[in-house]
Formats: C-alpha cells, structure tokens, sequence
C-alpha cells in the first residue's frame, strides 16, 4: 500500500494550474499531484483572489448540496467546489470578495478545479498586497514563469464576462442593467461592453429596454 508524506501549501497563481496537468500518484491508493507549467509537483495548493461568479444548489434525499465560485487573480480564473457542509462555507462568500482558499487539486471530466479545506475573507488590503509580494518573491527565488500582462488582461476580460452571465443566469425573468452593475461591482461601461458581445454572441436578449435575459 502506497504511503504518503505530508505536503506543505505552495502559493500558485492560477495560470498555473490552469495550464499545469493532474497525474494521479500511488498504487492501491492514489492522490492527485498537480504538475505546474514550472515543472513543480503541487499536492496543497493556495490561491488568492477574488470571487467574480458563483453557484449553489440545495441537497436533497437524491442528491448531495453542491456550491462553487470562479476565482480570478489575475492571470487566469479556475473554479472552487464543494458538497455537503463545505458547501454551505462556500454560500456564504459573495461576488467581488476577495478571498485566500487553501485546498487540492482535483479533475472531474475535461476540468480541472479546486477542493477546498479551507477559505479565508480578505477585508484587509495590506494583507492582499502582501499576499502577492510574497508570491513574486517565491517565483522570482524559484526562477519560474511569471504571468505576463496580456494573460493578466485577458483573463480579467473573461472573468468579467462569466460575472455578469451568471448574474442574467439566476432568473428566468431576466435582469435590469443597474442591478447586474450593483451586483458584479463593475464599471458600467465594462458591464455595458459585456451585455453587448453577450447578445452578439446569441447568449442573452433585450425582452425591454436596460432588461437584459438569457436565450
């Protein structure tokens, strides 16, 4: 029977883990390894940034009580999921907190996300500013790859594009555009240029005027 030595947490952006690959390791019993863009074999991972859409669904006697948040950080968004009592931790944040989750690699079908053990609130910005300098200063150490500004640009694009989808995805009667503003605690014009590529896209409709609803 395979023995495993405990791991330490490594600090990640999620562009490392997005673009890594998940192995599993041991005979009889295995455990995902993360095996980053960097070549470095990550067991515990710990990721800072902020909740920009999430998802919670009532357990009942068929089925388990299921929540996840996207996370973005800047160089890229992955999801964080949870059943039962853990995903009652997960109902409790909300979009536009910026949140500390430590937890494990996992892959289910073609995606791969993250198993949380625990997930703390950042209300104190010099901790946040912490929080990435230390990251730096680990990759810069460490020699490893560090996200460019493109990346970074792009996955705050897309980030804002799957906040505001998931707020017109609550409700069949569709949403009014100064809520998904309030909601998403965007720009308006960012929130405005979204709605826009949305409908181009077949995504969402105009059922009346600034009420925006999915197809």
């Amino acid at each position: 029977m395979s023995e495993f030595i405990p791991q330490p947490l490594i600090q990640l952006y999620i562009i490392d883990f997005v673009e890594g690959r998940l192995e599993k390791e041991g005979d009889e019993q295995f455990r995902w390894v993360l095996i980053t863009r960097n070549g470095e074999k990550v067991y515990k991972i710990r990721i800072n940034g902020t909740i920009v859409a999430k998802y919670f669904s009532e357990g009942d006697k068929e089925k388990k009580s299921y929540a996840n948040f996207t996370l973005d950080d800047g160089s890229d968004t992955i999801r964080v999921k949870a059943w039962e009592e853990q995903a009652e931790i997960l109902r409790g944040f909300e979009i536009g907190e910026e949140v500390e989750v430590m937890g494990r690699p996992r892959q289910s079908d073609d995606e791969m996300y993250l198993l949380p053990d625990e997930i703390l609130k950042i209300d104190d910005l010099n901790k946040s500013l912490y929080l990435r300098a230390k990251k730096i200063k680990r990759y810069a150490k460490k020699n490893y790859e560090l996200p460019t500004e493109e990346q970074i640009v792009k996955a705050h694009d897309m980030a804002q594009m799957e906040s505001v989808w998931s707020i017109i995805m609550e409700t069949e009667e569709g949403v009014e555009l100064e809520d998904i503003i309030s909601k998403t605690k965007l720009d308006k014009a960012i929130v405005e240029s979204v709605i826009q590529e949305l409908i181009k896209k077949g995504d969402i409709y105009e059922p009346t005027s600034l009420k925006f609803r999915k197809i």
